[in-house]
């Protein structure tokens, strides 16, 4: 499983979306979804590129477990 950018110009928010081994996509979320951070602070270590820059650009925060 992963998650990557959806370039999508309908939506002021940036769109994720997560895609399974199988290749699916399972579900879309904005950044603030509660397994989305799950996963970012799991592999923050290690993001894929297009969210990673979203990082690094302030775009996406990674937040602090609850």
């Amino acid at each position: 499983m992963k998650y990557e950018v959806l370039n999508d110009s309908y939506f002021d928010t940036q769109i994720y979306r997560k895609i399974d081994d199988d290749g699916l996509c399972r579900k879309t979320c904005i950044g603030v979804d509660s397994e989305f951070q799950d996963w970012l602070r799991a592999n923050k270590d290690n993001l894929p590129s297009d969210i990673q820059a979203k990082v690094d650009a302030g775009t996406l925060k990674i937040e602090d477990a609850d």
